[in-house]
């Protein structure tokens, strides 16, 4: 299914190097994120452009919206990546969302909203400022460009984010925010 709103942006090279330092401790853990290079970039270029927010620095958490599930996960991430791009708590930011339709159940920590599609189990989102850089297309490119992007998103939906996200904080649930690359 072609995304409503597709990121079509590229992978940044750089900022993947830069990562890949800060999370991986070991040779074996740098291969697994090597070899998942394809699947960020395709992520990035094609999947479904979503909301999420900053909730918190310490721990750096950010709530990612899906309107396919009308619902939120919350990412982990390390602090760095906060300092590094500047972020505060509320600081809203986009994703590059992939779907998951394997038949079962949505996953353990999804809990899918009243407006939820119901044709996914799951979806991998990839926060686009931490990855991406280059121009595609009519999107501007760069870190500006992305910074920008939160804004095709009316502040109804960032309202159900919001509200979401404050559900979501009472569960206590969060993933690794790089979950998809290992």
């Amino acid at each position: 299914m072609p995304a409503d709103n597709p990121s079509n942006v590229k992978l940044k090279y750089k900022k993947f190097y830069q990562v890949r330092k800060l999370v991986c401790k070991t040779v074996k853990e740098q291969m697994a994120y090597d070899m998942n290079t394809q699947l960020l970039g395709n992520i990035l270029l094609k999947g479904d452009t979503q909301p999420a927010v900053v909730c918190s620095l310490d721990p750096f958490i950010v709530s990612a919206y899906s309107d396919e599930f009308d619902a939120v996960i919350f990412l982990r991430f390390p602090k760095e990546l906060a300092e590094t791009y500047g972020l505060s708590a509320g600081d809203r930011l986009v994703t590059a969302c992939n779907y998951v339709a394997d038949g079962g159940k949505p996953a353990g920590d999804l809990f899918p909203g009243p407006s939820a599609s119901g044709a996914y189990t799951d979806f991998v989102p990839v926060v686009q400022l931490f990855f991406a850089g280059k121009k595609q297309f009519l999107f501007a490119g760069g870190d500006d460009g992305i910074r920008a992007r939160p804004s095709i998103f009316g502040e109804n939906v960032w309202s159900r984010v919001d509200e979401l996200t404050r559900e979501y904080a009472q569960k206590g649930l969060s993933r690794d925010g790089f979950f998809y690359m290992k």
